[in-house]
């Protein structure tokens, strides 16, 4: 698609939290507002000529490597609230992209995250250069959102708690689970569980290793006092996604 004549290199859409997007308490689910941040960041990418239909002529799609939502206020929005979500890319060189986030209810800020997006090749699954010219966007290198970095996997072993299979409906365009399927798993896994998770303030993500349909996979946890840690493995050997909250 061209290059719309609306585009900016600074992105803001308003949103109003739908029912199905809120947990029972009336609040927005964590993996809700996920999605909705990461919705704003493909209509950026929509505007500015760069997003899946655009790459595709090449076998390229965006898919993302990490992410982190630090969630600034005691309560999430809740049904029928109103938000505002701003985005920007930090950085895009190679095939790697870091775009970055803030959410607002009127004029408080009340959430911020970061991602790192990667270019594949959609036929090879492997990481490749962009193809597509993207000088029209500004990169703001000293505009940052978030206040820590990513959480660093734990190295002592995690208990298994779930165990599942990819169906069709969690896959996505680019024919694999779409990132946001991953918190929904781990979502279902902890309320199983008696997990708390919705009060969380933090959550780290970190994507290692695509996943397909029909794979069987395990929800593994642990918790220590840094918080709760959870992968989601293929095999013994595989961690596929890694999920930090706090």
């Amino acid at each position: 698609m061209p290059i719309s004549p609306n585009f900016t290199s600074i992105y803001r859409r308003s949103f109003q939290i739908d029912f199905f997007d809120c947990s029972p308490d009336g609040h927005i689910k964590l993996s809700s507002l996920s999605r909705l941040i990461q919705y704003v960041a493909s209509e950026h990418a929509v505007e500015g000529g760069i997003s899946f239909w655009d790459m595709q002529p090449t076998n390229q799609a965006w898919v993302v490597n990490k992410f982190r939502i630090e969630i600034e206020e005691k309560e999430l929005p809740k049904w029928q609230d109103d938000i505002d979500i701003v985005t920007w890319i930090e950085k895009l060189d190679g095939f790697r992209s870091i775009r970055n986030f803030e959410v607002y209810m009127g004029d408080v800020l009340i959430a911020n995250a970061s991602s790192m997006w990667v270019i594949i090749n959609t036929v090879k699954r492997r990481p490749e250069l962009m193809a597509l010219p993207h000088d029209h966007f500004i990169k703001y290198p000293d505009k940052h959102t978030i206040k820590n970095n990513f959480q660093i996997p734990p190295k002592t072993p995690l208990l298994k708690i779930d165990d599942n299979r990819v169906r069709y409906s969690d896959l996505d365009m680019v024919n694999h689970v779409t990132n946001i399927k991953y918190i929904d798993w781990i979502m279902d896994s902890a309320y199983a569980k008696g997990i708390d998770l919705q009060h969380c303030r933090t959550i780290d993500m970190l994507f290692k290793k695509e996943m397909t349909y029909g794979q069987n996979f395990d929800v593994s946890y642990g918790q220590d006092e840094q918080g709760h840690h959870f992968t989601i493995q293929t095999d013994e050997k595989t961690t596929n996604f890694y999920c930090f909250f706090s």
